[in-house]
């Protein structure tokens, strides 16, 4: 992969986990767990490239273990970006 589309592709991640993030908040009051998910999956996809949302992310995962055993349960199904969150974020 070269360095453009390494660009581009970091750029897209970036822009598509701010969206999440911001559907996700709009969508939060739903009775439907809808904008939850896509909060997580924003960090998710923010979380490689900006420490405060690590630093988020992680503390999220030390409250509730039960999120953090969910995502060392599929880090090794997720795509490169998503795991390579997961292993940065690790309490």
């Amino acid at each position: 992969m070269g360095p453009l589309t390494a660009s581009l592709l970091t750029l897209l991640h970036k822009v598509t986990g701010s969206a999440l993030v911001i559907f996700g908040l709009v969508l939060f009051p739903l009775p439907i767990p809808v904008g939850l998910i896509m909060i997580a999956l924003g960090l998710l996809l923010l979380a490689p490239y900006f420490k405060p949302v690590q630093n988020v992310v992680r503390k999220l995962r030390c409250r509730f273990t039960s999120v953090d055993s969910s995502l060392r349960k599929i880090k090794r199904r997720c795509p490169p970006v998503i795991r390579s969150a997961i292993e940065k974020t690790a309490p």
